[in-house]
């Protein structure tokens, strides 16, 4: 009698098992696709979360996108876009496709994506510029992809887009002379006594007109050379950018064209402007290094 209860008993577990399995193995981003375009909405979300649990670093998205066709299927507007912010804010360059999303899906994705873009936009310009002060290596690739969210469609009649690009541009171009400049080893002290380390300083942060806590530096001597164009050049315009890095003293510590005029009065500003004087910039009472940006432009006209 007590070997038939065993028995029945190990059946009994291996059944609840086998079920376990078979559920599991159910669980996945195809299922979840196959439910949703039989319009089983409600199961496709519970799938869904099921395979969010740990999914592979391919198929995150398609979750995140998947679980968002179904809230709007559904009808539950407010959950669906909170999830597209979310998305957003994990990859911003994200469109649904026009094989899997409706018309109207795709209007919902564009209207949450050109409300929150410009916010992602400046938090990803804030974490590069932090990596930057911080002189993290991953900071010239972080900007690049800055700039690429910033050429997207959605953003293009965003009034602050074409300022931040100029100043992300300019930062990105920084960071990599910065990681292209060989760094000396420090010489070897010879001492028996022991080696007092000093202060750790604070992080030399560069600011820009984006900080609007700064005041901007003030220039004390600016003489720009002369444009005394050729009759050819006469008859247009010339339009460049100007980068200037000024440090705390108000000296220019770097000169470069972004965007070049003509060369030679390229090479004859940029060896002005590096002699320029500047009333630094000042945070709280406090000089900072800061990065300006002139745009030059040179016209029969112009001064």
């Amino acid at each position: 009698m007590g070997f038939k209860t065993i028995s029945c008993s190990v059946v009994l577990v291996l059944i609840g098992f086998v079920r376990v399995v078979s559920a599991a193995d159910d669980a996945s981003l195809d299922r979840a696709k196959s439910l949703y375009a039989s319009a089983a909405y409600d199961e496709a979300l519970t799938v869904l979360d099921q395979v969010s649990t740990a999914p592979a670093a391919d198929d995150r998205m398609a979750i995140a996108a998947y679980r968002v066709y179904c809230l709007l299927a559904l009808d539950r507007q407010d959950e669906a876009r909170a999830s597209i912010d979310r998305l957003l804010h994990q990859s911003p360059l994200f469109v649904p496709s026009d094989n899997e999303a409706s018309p109207r899906i795709q209007t919902v994705f564009r209207d949450v994506r050109r409300a929150a873009l410009p916010k992602i936009a400046r938090e990803r310009y804030a974490d590069a510029k932090a990596a930057f002060d911080r002189k993290d290596p991953v900071t010239a690739r972080q900007f690049d992809d800055l700039m690429a969210l910033l050429d997207d469609p959605d953003l293009k009649d965003w009034p602050a887009a074409a300022d931040l690009r100029s100043v992300a541009s300019a930062f990105r171009d920084l960071a990599k002379a910065v990681a292209a400049t060989p760094v000396s080893p420090a010489p070897a002290v010879r001492s028996a006594e022991p080696v007092t380390q000093p202060a750790v300083e604070p992080l030399d942060i560069t600011y820009t007109s984006n900080d609007a806590d700064v005041t901007p530096p003030v220039a004390l001597s600016q003489r720009a050379p002369q444009w005394r164009p050729s009759s050819r050049e006469a008859a247009q315009e010339y339009r460049g950018v100007l980068r200037l890095l000024i440090d705390r003293s108000g000296a220019v510590l770097s000169a470069t064209m972004a965007t070049g005029t003509l060369p030679a009065y390229d090479d004859a500003l940029v060896r002005a402007a590096r002699e320029w004087k500047f009333q630094p910039a000042q945070k709280q009472g406090r000089p900072v290094k800061y990065l300006k940006i002139i745009e030059i432009r040179l016209a029969p006209s112009a001064p």
